[in-house]
């Protein structure tokens, strides 16, 4: 394969795995966690569907990894191709800066986000074959996970949305 073909299918992977993650993000944020967290414990099946069955988390952590690696290769070809002048071009630093944003929600993504999703996941597994009410500290868990789900999913959506204005709007900064 050349490097123009090999540019083009890095660049396709690119786009569509970064479309699986930036809609699965606002899907979640905007949709899925609100629904959740307004009816409360009856949202544990849902949980427990999502990411045991579905495995979504398992999706998205693909989508990130895919988009970053794929544009990180990009960024190199391009690198490689037009040299360091291209980079500190205008559009190769803002590229640049999408690419970093993009780096820093994956991050967070896979450190923070990932496995509070699992771990209520589990828990939420756990009050379903147990038959009975969740303990007093399955609720504290759960909740202490939900908390840190509404304050950094907010910070990962808003780095994924600006890294994807970033590619937008790039090529026509310079």
């Amino acid at each position: 394969m050349n490097g123009s073909a090999t540019f083009v299918l890095f660049r396709l992977l690119h786009i569509l795995s970064g479309a699986l993650w930036v809609g699965g993000a606002i899907v979640i944020a905007a949709f899925i966690m609100p629904s959740i967290q307004a009816i409360g414990p009856a949202g544990g099946p849902m949980m427990a569907q999502l990411g045991k069955v579905r495995r979504f988390p398992i999706y998205m952590m693909a989508a990130s990894v895919l988009t970053l690696l794929s544009g990180l290769l990009i960024y190199w070809m391009d690198g490689q191709s037009f040299g360091t002048s291209w980079m500190a071009s205008t559009p190769g630093r803002v590229f640049g800066l999408g690419g970093l944003l993009a780096i820093i929600a994956g991050v967070l993504g896979m450190t923070m986000m990932s496995p509070a999703g699992k771990r209520m996941g589990e828990i939420s597994a756990a009050i379903q074959s147990g038959g009975k009410p969740p303990t007093p500290e399955q609720i504290s868990e759960m909740q202490r996970l939900q908390a840190r789900v509404q304050k950094v999913g907010p910070v990962v959506l808003t780095l994924i949305l600006l890294a994807t204005t970033c590619m937008a709007v790039a090529r026509y900064t310079g």
